[in-house]
């Protein structure tokens, strides 16, 4: 087969321009296969094959897709010549002309019924080198129920939006139209500023995306200008029987106002920082003690220790009423609270002493075995300590454990008010200074901020309350044949 070379003459008959052919006056003689060569800079050459067939009388075959409609509305029929040609537009329906019609791409079928249905044919007139020519398309318009056909609308943006940009930077804007799951094949979409189209200008990109019920549209914008800002943007949504518009302003978003916004968002921020930090310190205490309730193990002995809390305080050289107060709370609040309310194992110097044990080799033992120290000072407390009392080797053994050895911890509970802490011993001064004491006051309840404070700082419970109650039954018979003891030596 010889192929004929095509000329670019533009008066011939058959000529091309560009890469568009034309061919006058088509005739039946014109069918055949055409071929277009497109030559790169690189030598590089493409060829496309287009079969053109011209049929001498009118066949469906012709027919461009067709488009649906629905009963009792206002039809839209584009014709599909507009993107190549401006008209003017004459319209047949059935090959017979259509009366009153405007000459427009577009044609507008009003109260559209069964008897709408049927082929239109759109004639376009051009002129071409002093010819006057036509180009004709024909599609079909089909009527269907109601129901099948769901109508399509932009959800967004919405209608006369405002969007606030930065001058010389990128923005996007998306355009969405729902279209369900029966017109979505139907619907086009495109970008327009000032009522022309985008597609192809420089500095803008628009691309079209589907998803299962939606069509969306993105408009991107290189790089906003003050051409941008005097725009009108809009998103076109063409349906079969329907044109939709949304429009969009762009307005230069307000430095200031920018700023402030920032620095309201720090403040919100800090604010929110300081109220949950301060929240979390005022709960921290709770939030620990409910842990442990859920979480407490049944029999805590792998550390080897016996006792939760070693007690010292002072037995001797007392007033009546510092002796009393003393008593009244290492004998009476304290064991109440923590063994008997919760689980606690303590240890209470004369409380807990075997008659005739060594003194000194048991303060060590139990010092050793026991997970904190617990100190109760007073105004008086070690003003009058010196030589090698039991209370006042119990101080030096479990200061010297707790600051020293580093392996025990030290919670001090202090019972009236103190100026100061100079009668003190010098390593319970140093503790003060890390950690102030805990002040106690008559009649604190079981639930009250203090004793949550020594809970907080004593170790997980080490029995569960049925031990507890065995080994405080022990203790209270024990207790009951030393306290004679106790008192003796107070």
């Amino acid at each position: 087969m010889s192929l004929v070379e095509i000329g670019t003459e533009e008066h011939m008959r058959v000529h091309y321009h560009r890469s568009v052919l034309y061919i006058l006056q088509l005739s039946a003689e014109d069918t055949g296969c055409f071929i277009t060569r497109r030559l790169y800079p690189d030598g590089v050459c493409h060829e496309f094959l287009i079969d053109l067939v011209v049929y001498e009388e009118f066949s469906t075959d012709l027919l461009f897709p067709s488009i649906s409609s629905v009963e009792g509305i206002v039809a839209q029929i584009f014709c599909p010549l507009s993107e190549y040609r401006e008209g003017p537009f004459v319209w047949y329906k059935n090959f017979s002309l259509i009366s009153n019609q405007e000459s427009q791409e577009v044609l507008r079928i009003r109260d559209v019924s069964r008897e709408s249905e049927d082929i239109y044919t759109c004639v376009c007139f051009w002129e071409h080198y002093g010819r006057k020519l036509n180009s004709s398309a024909s599609l079909r318009l089909v009527i269907e129920e109601q129901s099948l056909i769901t109508p399509p609308r932009i959800v967004l943006p919405t209608d006369n939006s405002i969007v606030l940009v930065d001058m010389d930077t990128e923005m996007s804007i998306t355009c969405s139209v729902f279209t369900g799951s029966t017109g979505r094949g139907e619907c086009s979409m495109r970008w327009q500023r000032n009522q022309t189209a985008l597609d192809g200008v420089d500095g803008y990109i628009v691309q079209q995306r589907d998803d299962e019920e939606f069509i969306h549209s993105d408009l991107l914008i290189r790089k906003v200008s003050q051409m941008d800002l005097n725009s009108v943007f809009q998103c076109r949504a063409d349906y079969s029987y329907e044109a939709m518009f949304v429009s969009v302003t762009l307005k230069r978003r307000d430095v200031g106002a920018s700023w402030l916004t920032l620095v309201w968002c720090s403040v919100c921020v800090v604010l929110l920082i300081l109220v949950v930090s301060r929240t979390m310190k005022m709960f921290a205490v709770d939030v620990v003690l409910f842990l442990r309730g859920s979480f407490k193990k049944r029999n805590r002995n792998e550390d080897g220790k016996v006792y939760d809390a070693y007690v010292i305080y002072q037995r001797n050289h007392l007033d009546d009423s510092t002796e009393k107060t003393i008593s009244d709370f290492v004998t009476g609040a304290l064991p109440t609270v923590l063994e008997k309310q919760y689980d606690y194992k303590l240890y209470i110097p004369a409380r807990d002493d075997m008659p005739g044990e060594d003194c000194m080799d048991l303060i060590e033992s139990k010092i050793q075995l026991s997970r904190r120290l617990i100190f109760i000072i007073t105004p008086g407390c070690g003003a009058h300590e010196h030589g090698s009392s039991p209370e006042v080797y119990d101080a030096q053994q479990g200061l010297h454990q707790a600051l020293v050895q580093g392996d025990i911890g030290v919670i001090v509970i202090q019972l009236e008010d103190m100026h100061n802490y100079t009668h003190l011993p010098l390593g319970l001064q140093h503790l003060l200074k890390k950690s102030p004491p805990l002040l106690w006051r008559d009649g604190r309840k079981p639930g009250s901020r203090f004793w949550k404070q020594v809970r907080y700082r004593m170790p997980v419970p080490s029995c569960q309350r049925d031990h507890v109650k065995k080994t405080s039954a022990g203790s209270n018979s024990q207790t009951e044949k030393s306290a004679p003891l106790m008192y003796t030596v107070i």
